[in-house]
């Protein structure tokens, strides 16, 4: 009952047509959170082009890549769940500095190492750093007085970093000097980036969370059962997109894109497909979160289940544009759902720990595919998980943020 009611004055307030103005975006607090997502999907941004390299330069084969990639994105979401709770009461600040040193050891030791049971061990640590930072971003997001905006904001200024992340990681990296360039590469922009994380937003101080276990601070969190069902479909839906984004590159290479090619071409398709991020923006929570959440992943699944079938690259152009496109529009909606059940934060960081978790199958599920399949079968993945997704979202929406 109380996870009921906690939904209902959530609607109420979310439909209440009085409400004050709300004050403009903190500009400092964008810029953090902004730095923070960066440096933690940095390496998940990358991991299309690093595929290959790594397969090659430690003569690995496609399922026991992916299954690294797996294990990184494993300890990202579980490391992420764990800082949830001590997130709401410790320095958002010195929690993301220290995920960023992680971070730049991992990828400078990834460097320096000829062995693949060594590199394993790096990229686990580097899944371990980016979540520390990722973590208290999305934190002090939530810790503001308009979640929703500010995470459709942040996604737009951190993709746009993002977006030139490919085309610099090919020509200044990747092309000159490998593999070794590529994680040298990781290392110095973590290190450029972190001094932009000073200005995380504090846990408020009136509404701490009193228990010293992260695992009680979570449970604690209120609408528990709501955000449970919305975690799962999360979970599933996401197991898609994970598989999907670690074989882009080769998906591209299957519809005639080249290396070069790909990186430049993903600036562009990222720039353009931010278009999917400013809808947030402008609609707000005006039609509520049921409709722009269903469509969005409709829409984004759709696209993701042409991928195995394209035969040129203006195919895979325009199918990447709609494709991230709707996943940038999405995204805000639902942590913006999540700050809603608790404004400390704690089920959107949990919430984008189940993301991640949700990452770290992907690419093992679909290196299997690949590996006995071939590309055609992988665009069945994507639709499955999004289906099922969808589903059980309509469950959760049935019970808070449908009524507009």
């Amino acid at each position: 009952m109380r996870d009921l009611q906690q939904a209902k004055k959530g609607n109420s307030y979310l439909s209440d047509s009085k409400s004050p103005a709300k004050p403009p975006l903190p500009i400092l607090l964008i810029v953090s959170v902004s730095a923070a997502w960066v440096v933690s999907q940095l390496s998940y941004n990358t991991l299309p082009q690093l595929l290959d390299p790594i397969k090659v330069a430690f003569d690995r084969s496609d399922e026991v890549v992916t299954r690294m990639y797996g294990y990184e994105l494993f300890v990202f979401a579980i490391v992420a769940l764990v800082a949830a709770g001590p997130l709401a009461r410790f320095s958002r600040v010195r929690v993301a500095l220290l995920g960023g040193v992680v971070a730049v050891a991992a990828c400078i030791m990834s460097a320096l190492t000829d062995s693949y049971s060594v590199l394993v061990v790096c990229r686990i640590m580097l899944g371990a750093g980016g979540a520390l930072v990722g973590a208290a971003g999305t934190a002090a997001a939530a810790s503001s007085r308009n979640p929703e905006r500010v995470y459709a904001v942040v996604m737009i200024v951190s993709q746009v970093v993002l977006a030139f992340v490919p085309a610099l990681l090919e020509r200044l990296a990747l092309g000159p000097f490998g593999l070794v360039g590529g994680f040298y590469g990781l290392a110095i922009a973590t290190a450029f980036l972190m001094p932009l994380l000073i200005w995380l937003l504090p846990p408020r101080p009136s509404e701490s969370v009193p228990t010293t276990s992260a695992w009680k601070a979570i449970l604690q969190a209120p609408n528990r059962a709501i955000a449970v069902v919305a975690m799962l479909a999360l979970l599933i839906y996401e197991t898609g997109q994970g598989g999907i984004w670690t074989y882009l590159a080769e998906l591209g290479r299957h519809s005639g894109v080249d290396d070069r090619f790909y990186g430049d071409s993903m600036a562009v398709i990222q720039l353009v497909a931010l278009s999917g991020s400013f809808l947030p923006i402008w609609i707000g929570d005006r039609f509520g979160y049921k409709w722009p959440i269903v469509l969005g992943i409709g829409l984004n699944v759709a696209a993701a289940s042409g991928f195995s079938y394209g035969k040129n690259p203006t195919h895979f152009v325009i199918l990447t544009v709609i494709w991230i496109g709707s996943y940038y529009f999405v995204v805000p909606y639902l942590l913006g759902l999540m700050a809603r059940l608790d404004d400390l934060g704690r089920w959107a960081v949990a919430f984008d720990a189940m993301w991640w978790l949700g990452d770290a199958a992907g690419p093992p599920v679909a290196g299997m595919i690949v590996e006995r399949s071939g590309f055609e079968l992988l665009a069945a993945f994507p639709l499955c998980t999004g289906v099922i997704g969808i589903t059980l979202f309509m469950r959760v929406l049935r019970r808070f943020g449908s009524n507009r």
